[in-house]
C-alpha cells in the first residue's frame, strides 16, 4: 500500500445516538427512507440555499425596479393619467365576487322610462336614457356616464358593452370603467350586435341604400361594409369567427319574399342560406351554440346552422312574449282580442314542444336560464322549471322591470330605481299546477 495513501475516518460509534438508516411507509404505502439521525433533521443542501437566496434577492430587485417604472410612467405621463386608471388596478387587486345571495347588496340606480339591464364581466349594468351605470354585485358604483338616448339598447360581450340608441343615430363602446368610443350617424339604427373579439356590427341606411351593415374591429375601425338596396335587415348576428347572419325582408311580385343572408368578414360575397314567402321576420335568438330561433308574423322557424329543422305555426294566435338561450325557446301565444286566453310554449333546439301551460296576459318579459323559464307579471315574477314541468312563484311586491341572472342559483329583480338578489330555488314557492 502506497505510503501517500489516506485512510477514510471511520464515524465515531462511542455514542448510542448513531446515525441509522430509517424506513417509513405512508398511508398510501409509498416508501420513505431518511439516513439521518432519529431526532436530527435533514442536512441542508447548500446549492438549493444558495439558489433560494438568489431567488429571494431577485424578487426584491424586481419589486424595486417596478416602483421605479410605476414612479417614472406617473410623472412622465400624468396628463394621460385618469382616475379610471387606478380604479381598474384597484378593481383587480381586490375582486371579490359572490358566491351566496347573502353576499350580494341592494343596487341603487338612476330611475328611467326607458331601461336595459345586463351583467358584464360580474358587474351589473343599468342603462336608461340619461346615463349608463356599473355597479358590482355588493352595490358599489364602478362607472356613471351620461347619456342622450330616447330609445337605449344594451349589448354586452366578453370584451365591451354596445348601447345604441333604437331608431335613432347614435351609439357607444363602453368598459367596466369608462366611455371608450361614441359615434353619431346620418341614418337610425335598427339593429346592432357584437362578439367576444371586441368586433360589433351595426346597422343602419344612407342616402343610397335601403340598407347598410358595417363591421368594427377592437379597435373601433370599420373592417367590413355590406350594402343592399333590396333588402330590409331587421335582425342581425355576429359569430367570433367572423361570421354573420342577417335576417331580411323584401318586396317580390307583389308579396314579402324573408330571407337569411350569411356572410364572413374574411371573405368577399354573402349568400342567401333561406328564403320564405307570405311572411316577415320579426326576430332571431341564439337558442345555442349553432343553433337559431327565429320569429316570423305567423310562425316560429328553428334552424341547426343553415338549415331548417322544424316550423310552429301560430295558427292565427298573436305572439306576446319571445325569449330563446340555454338550449331553449318559449313564446307567448294569445288570442286576438280582450281578455284572450295566453299559453306558454316551450321548445328545445330541434323545435319540439317541451311544455304548453295556460299563462297570465298581463305578462312583460321572458326570459331562458339555465333550463328555467322566467315570466315578469305586475307584482310577481313566475318561474317554470322545464325538467319538472313544476311552476313556482316569486312575490315581489313592486312593479318589476326585468331581471338579471348573476348566478345559476341568484338572479337580480331590477325595479325602476332599485336591484336585489332573489335565490332561485329558496325564495320561489310551488304554484301547485
Amino acid at each position: 500500500m502506497s505510503l501517500f495513501s489516506k485512510r477514510k475516518k471511520r464515524p465515531d460509534r462511542s455514542s448510542d445516538e448513531l446515525t441509522v438508516k430509517r424506513t417509513e411507509i405512508s398511508s398510501d404505502g409509498e416508501k420513505i427512507e431518511g439516513i439521518y439521525g432519529e431526532d436530527e433533521p435533514a442536512p441542508v443542501n447548500k446549492r438549493y440555499k444558495r439558489a433560494a437566496v438568489a431567488v429571494g434577492i431577485s424578487k426584491y430587485i424586481v419589486i424595486t425596479l417596478f416602483f421605479l417604472f410605476f414612479m417614472t410612467m406617473t410623472f412622465v405621463y400624468s396628463s394621460d393619467i385618469t382616475f379610471e386608471n387606478y380604479r381598474y388596478i384597484l378593481k383587480d387587486m381586490n375582486l371579490k365576487i359572490p358566491t351566496g345571495v347573502e353576499e350580494y347588496g341592494q343596487i341603487y340606480y338612476v330611475s328611467d322610462m326607458e331601461q336595459s339591464y345586463a351583467v358584464y364581466r360580474d358587474d351589473f349594468v343599468c342603462v336608461g336614457r340619461g346615463t349608463l351605470e356599473v355597479i358590482d354585485m355588493t352595490g358599489k358604483q364602478v362607472q356613471s356616464t351620461p347619456l342622450k338616448y330616447v330609445n337605449p339598447r344594451l349589448i354586452t360581450s366578453g370584451k365591451y358593452m354596445l348601447v345604441y340608441d333604437l331608431s335613432n343615430n347614435s351609439y357607444s363602446i363602453f368598459n367596466t370603467f369608462s366611455l371608450l368610443h361614441s359615434e353619431t350617424l346620418d341614418y337610425p339604427i335598427s339593429c346592432a350586435d357584437c362578439n367576444d373579439n371586441g368586433y360589433y356590427m351595426i346597422v343602419s341606411r344612407d342616402a343610397e341604400y335601403k340598407s347598410t351593415v358595417g363591421v368594427y374591429n377592437k379597435d373601433m375601425k370599420r373592417v367590413y361594409l355590406y350594402q343592399t338596396n333590396e333588402r330590409y335587415v331587421y335582425d342581425a348576428h355576429l359569430y367570433n369567427d367572423g361570421s354573420f347572419a342577417l335576417y331580411t325582408c323584401k318586396a317580390q311580385n307583389g308579396d314579402n319574399c324573408s330571407e337569411i343572408i350569411k356572410g364572413n368578414i374574411k371573405e368577399e360575397g354573402v349568400k342567401v342560406t333561406y328564403e320564405k314567402y307570405g311572411t316577415a321576420f320579426l326576430s332571431a335568438k341564439k337558442s345555442g351554440a349553432d343553433t337559431v330561433s327565429v320569429l316570423c308574423s305567423d310562425s316560429l322557424l328553428f334552424f341547426s346552422a343553415d338549415n331548417l329543422v322544424a316550423e310552429y305555426s301560430f295558427f292565427g294566435r298573436v305572439c306576446r312574449r319571445f325569449a330563446a338561450g340555454d338550449g331553449n325557446t318559449a313564446l307567448v301565444l294569445s288570442s286576438e282580442g280582450a281578455g284572450a286566453d295566453s299559453v306558454l310554449i316551450v321548445f328545445d333546439t330541434a323545435g319540439e314542444v317541451l311544455y304548453e301551460t295556460e299563462t297570465n296576459s298581463d305578462i312583460s318579459a321572458l326570459y331562458c336560464s339555465n333550463k328555467n323559464v322566467y315570466g315578469v307579471y305586475t307584482e310577481y315574477v313566475q318561474r317554470f322549471e322545464i325538467n319538472t314541468s313544476k311552476t313556482y312563484n316569486y312575490d315581489s311586491g313592486y312593479e318589476t322591470k326585468g331581471l338579471v341572472f348573476a348566478s345559476d342559483e341568484v338572479i337580480l329583480v331590477a325595479t325602476a330605481g332599485r336591484a336585489y338578489p332573489v335565490s332561485v330555488y329558496d325564495d320561489f314557492k310551488e304554484t301547485g299546477r
